[in-house]
């Protein structure tokens, strides 16, 4: 694994069941999609727990991934694992998915790596998937900009350390709004973003899929069908963007 050329992030929830899965499965797909040397895995701090979990992965998370057109047969039907010991030393970057449930059981469990582990505060609950999209999503973005996350990690244990720091490089796109020579079918435009084509591509894809409508990637920026740039404002600042609206 050492000699791996992707880097490592270690999801962690109490079960490898639910939370952790799906992180793991849509980070890959994202990270794939953008050429990210980035892997993921995940793995449980408690598996015992999970008394009432049927099968290797949660249906409603991979329902979940399916409707995204995540498909990966492989990462479905694997059983929940436990976490050795191994396994974080080999991480890059450790993130367990819900503090006040996880941070109790690192400590038990495997005294001494609590300080090393990201914590975000997904709940089990219904409203899990949608906030573990934003939060993969937004990390994804920050390795895009080229982020050394191992110290970020470090200065959120830290916030007096992070404040003396300098920010870290955020990526900005720009959003406008365009109908001339378009018989009043407007467009709403992304430009002045940091990717190459196959990441125009990618994103495209994306805001097409969030709009549900057309559009294209022509001359280095993208084309939404329609008046969408309320939409595309937010869904950029979902994947981490600073976004710029141009024009009225």
């Amino acid at each position: 694994m050492a000699q791996s050329k992707h880097r490592t992030v270690l999801f962690l929830c109490t079960g490898n069941y639910y939370r952790s899965r799906f992180a793991e499965i849509l980070f890959n797909s994202i990270a794939e999609k953008f050429g990210l040397p980035w892997r993921a895995t995940s793995r449980g701090l408690g598996l015992e727990r999970g008394i009432h979990n049927i099968g290797p992965m949660a249906r409603s998370a991979i329902v979940a991934l399916e409707a995204m057109s995540i498909r990966t047969t492989d990462a479905f039907t694997r059983m929940p694992a436990k976490l050795t010991v191994e396994e974080l030393q080999l991480a890059d970057r450790i993130v367990a998915l819900k503090e006040s449930e996880h941070l109790p059981l690192l400590d038990e469990r495997y005294p001494g790596w609590a300080e090393k582990v990201h914590f975000w505060h997904v709940d089990d609950d219904p409203e899990a998937l949608r906030r573990i999209e934003a939060e993969v999503s937004r990390l994804v973005a920050q390795l895009l900009g080229g982020s050394d996350i191992r110290e970020e990690a470090k200065s959120s244990v830290t916030p007096t350390k992070m404040a003396k720091e300098p920010p870290k490089k955020t990526l900005t796109a720009k959003v406008g709004r365009e109908t001339a020579g378009r018989r009043g079918k407007g467009v709403t435009t992304v430009f002045d973003l940091p990717l190459d084509q196959h990441g125009l591509q990618e994103l495209a894809a994306t805001l097409k899929q969030r709009c549900g409508t057309g559009g294209t990637v022509k001359d280095g920026r993208i084309e939404i069908q329609g008046e969408q740039r309320e939409r595309i404002v937010a869904e950029l600042e979902k994947l981490g963007y600073k976004v710029k609206r141009a024009g009225g």
